[in-house]
């Protein structure tokens, strides 16, 4: 885990202080070592060295270094012997050794570092980066200044566990991993109203939008071509397998196929020349992580990977979805070095530290941003079981899909259209106009229903989103027809839904393609990245997505029964305990928040003055919220009250313009 970042002007301009502040606001993502690189467009380069002045270019590349391999001689930015190619990159090679044995035999190496293998791959084909990216087994984002032919390759690994994003100001193509480094080269911060209007309905921004105006994110899987300041349009290397029967592995086969499969990626993602530990929930994927780990550790020859020390880290924050004792059986189980921690604070006391962290208004992951800060004190590197629910169907919603879902093919879109659909937005004007909030519970669910036919509507209301209701816009805006003319949140998932065929099967590619990559990898990188540790994710290893994508979604549930196939797979690996438990989720929950601290933090910040002068939120949906009795199924109402706080603290600690 690095931070990188780059400026590509037009012209030869002034580059060295903009390049050291971007660097700079990155500098939590790499506390061991910094460089920059100024092309002056002369013979002499200035290599790994901060610019003394404002030193003039026509490309600067920065960097903020976390040393995991080859500490002493893997400097960034790393220019090549003579002088061709210069790279900045953030990310692991997992697969490097293989690659540096294939180059060595004509190829001198001057470090053991991932890095120099990318800079050798490019010299062998510069025209051709298809010829060499899709190789690559890793977790990457990086750029490579070719000098020759005055041209910057960006690329982003197939599934996006390392961010990248870029921006055009100044007649010049900005990028950076985190939007900070962007904001430091002098981009203003302006609000982008649709991202923030999807936001509020799924809790993230689908697609490569962010929630800053002209900030994009770079798309996984792809790499592009700049020149003279302009960015080409990104082309794929990667593309998830279709499921086909026909070619999957007999379901004989498939349990064991897939545990070997596993192993093989959590051995490979062990490898690091520091400590690694491995973020221990005591649910089933990461008790996974923890045996696979433990046999790896065991195997001979030693795999190269630190001390090679069990560690796990887990974090309490008494609720009922703790799940420490669990936590504790699997660590004993696989004789782990073990470390707990409990989050006894008020989660909304360092709610503005996150939130500038992940440089969104999240909610309900300061409890990921806390033990990456526990873990932080023993390892540099952190293994998490993020992936398998999308691989494997573990969510909840997974149920609905898989079972009410069936029914897509029943209902006809022209008949949903005609009367389900009407009829869902009449129970939400009669609900609207009599019912206490409370019972808006049993509305949400009876319209998920009468969505059946609606794919993209189905799934967007299961995942919260409520602007189907046109009513919805006056409650929640303080200027509802602004938002209206924007693009409804089913617009950024109908594509995934297009066509037939069984509908869990979609849903798990939507789920993969949006929700994991815009929610959960960004929660993932930030909350690990902003205390100098590298997240990484063995269920996101190539080799073991091919598999799980190649398996008919239907052979991975059996009914309601989330992860079977899965289930099968590692049932004997772990204590039948953690196999047989209900799936709880390292989350809070908002109506104990909202008991607690929440409603009045809401109080105090979301005035009718503030609601005023940012235009954004309707301040008699907040006082209506702060007059009704608490109840726990308002949950929805006190997550889209936790969002607006969040929202109002993220303008604030960025200064965005609304």
């Amino acid at each position: 885990m690095c931070g990188i970042c780059g400026i590509l002007p037009r012209d030869t301009v002034p580059l060295g202080r903009r390049l050291a502040a971007m660097a700079d606001a990155q500098r939590h993502r790499g506390p061991d070592g910094e460089g920059c690189f100024v092309d002056r467009a002369a013979p002499l380069l200035l290599h790994d060295v901060r610019p003394a002045g404002d030193e003039a270019g026509i490309c600067g590349l920065g960097h903020r270094r976390l040393a995991i391999l080859d500490p002493a001689r893997g400097r960034q930015p790393m220019v090549s012997r003579n002088g061709a190619l210069a790279v900045v990159f953030n990310g692991e090679i997992f697969n490097y050794p293989d690659l540096r044995r294939e180059l060595e035999p004509d190829t001198p190496f001057e470090s053991d570092c991932d890095t120099e293998v990318l800079l050798h791959l490019h010299a062998r084909h510069p025209d051709d980066p298809g010829a060499w990216i899709p190789r690559l087994n890793g977790i990457f984002a990086f750029a490579l200044w070719d000098r020759s032919r005055r041209r910057l390759l960006l690329a982003r690994d197939a599934h996006g566990v390392k961010p990248l994003h870029v921006a055009q100001h100044d007649g010049a193509l900005l990028f950076a991993s985190e939007i900070k480094g962007l904001l430091a080269a002098g981009l203003p911060a302006r609000l982008n109203r649709a991202a923030l209007h999807v936001f509020l309905n799924v809790r993230y921004v689908p697609g490569e939008d962010t929630l800053f105006d002209g900030v994009r994110r770079f798309p996984p899987g792809h790499y592009a071509w700049a020149r003279d300041g302009v960015l080409e349009a990104p082309r794929p290397f990667f593309r998830l397998p279709d499921a086909d029967p026909a070619s999957a592995p007999a379901p004989a086969e498939r349990a064991a196929l897939i545990r070997d499969t596993f192993a093989r990626a959590v051995g490979g993602q062990l490898l690091s020349d520091v400590p690694v530990g491995i973020s221990l929930s005591g649910g089933l994927d990461s008790s996974m992580n923890v045996a696979a780990a433990a046999a790896a550790y065991r195997a001979d020859p030693p795999i190269r990977s630190g001390d090679r020390t069990l560690r796990t880290f887990s974090l309490g924050f008494n609720e009922p979805t703790d799940e420490l004792d669990d936590a504790r059986l699997v660590a004993r189980r696989f004789g782990a070095e073990h470390h707990e921690d409990r989050l006894t604070l008020n989660p909304l006391a360092r709610m503005g530290e996150v939130i500038r962290a992940v440089e969104e208004p999240k909610i309900n992951i300061i409890q990921g941003y806390v033990l990456s800060q526990f873990a932080s004190r023993s390892v540099k590197v952190l293994l998490s079981g993020l992936g398998g629910d999308e691989l494997f169907a573990g969510y909840d919603i997974h149920r609905f899909c898989n079972t009410l879902g069936r029914g897509h093919r029943l209902v006809p879109r022209a008949l949903q259209a005609a009367i389900p659909g009407p009829l869902g937005r009449l129970w939400w004007r009669a609900q609207s106009a009599a019912a206490p909030l409370r019972f808006e519970h049993y509305r949400i669910g009876g319209q998920i229903a009468l969505s059946l036919g609606d794919r993209a509507q189905f799934y967007t209301r299961l995942r919260n989103a409520w602007d189907a209701d046109p009513g919805m816009y006056a409650r929640v805006y303080a200027d509802p027809g602004a938002f209206r003319a924007l693009p409804a949140t089913r617009t950024h998932f109908d594509p995934l839904f297009d066509g037939g065929g069984d509908y869990l099967e979609q849903v798990l590619r939507a789920e993969f393609r949006t929700k994991m990559v815009n929610d959960f990898l960004v929660n993932e990188d930030r909350v690990t990245s902003a205390h100098g540790v590298e997240g990484r994710v063995p269920f996101l290893d190539p080799a073991l997505v091919r598999l799980a994508f190649s398996i008919p979604a239907a052979d991975k549930m059996r009914g309601r029964e989330t992860k079977a196939l899965w289930k099968d797979a590692v049932a004997a690996e772990l204590p039948p305990e953690i196999v047989r438990k209900r799936k709880q989720g390292f989350t809070f929950s908002s109506y104990h928040q909202w008991t607690k601290d929440l409603r009045g933090a809401v109080e105090r910040e979301l005035t009718p003055a503030w609601c005023r002068d940012a235009g954004l939120f309707n301040p008699a949906f907040v006082r209506t919220l702060l007059d009704t009795p608490p109840h726990p199924n308002m949950r929805w109402h006190y997550f889209m009250a936790w969002m607006m706080l969040g929202t109002k603290h993220w303008m604030e600690i960025f200064h965005v313009r609304p």
